[in-house]
């Protein structure tokens, strides 16, 4: 039985690492969205500079504006594949889940080339200090999924 203060840093974990691609995705002018602040609970546990910081927010940023195009056609995708599947259409199915496992990619090699970038300005403690909040997200990813197939 995992005890509740495992729980809680398992659930930390998770969060943290869930903004990883996103850590410096929001400002402080976008409080009301909640990356900012796992993007800030990120930095701490990183204990990142203001430099790099300010470096992992233009990294991400240029991210986001590389996605907007693309996160605007994967909506539309969508929604047509919702239109075809209400209409029994399976050849436009097929085509349109195709073209939103594209889009889908594309998003997945955006913000992993952003990544990439950032991983480059942590030092080697902040990259092995990343690596283990991933693994705690992992472990702690596994034994959700082990807790609801009970």
């Amino acid at each position: 039985m995992i005890s509740l203060r495992n729980k809680f840093a398992a659930c930390t974990a998770i969060a943290a690492l869930g903004a990883v691609s996103l850590f410096a995705a929001e400002t402080s002018a976008t409080a009301g969205h909640h990356h900012g602040r796992r993007g800030a609970f990120l930095f701490k546990q990183l204990n990142l500079t203001p430099a790099q910081q300010t470096q992992a927010k233009s990294i991400f940023q240029d991210a986001r504006q590389s996605a907007q195009p693309v996160r605007a056609q994967l909506k539309q995708t969508r929604q047509s594949l919702r239109a075809a599947v209400q209409a029994n259409n399976t050849a436009q199915i097929q085509q349109l889940a195709s073209t939103e496992g594209s889009e889908v990619g594309q998003l997945a090699a955006i913000r992993g080339t952003a990544m990439a970038k950032v991983y480059q300005v942590l030092t080697p403690d902040q990259q092995q200090k990343l690596a283990q909040l991933r693994e705690a997200r992992r472990a702690a990813h596994q034994a959700h999924a082990a807790g609801a197939e009970n």
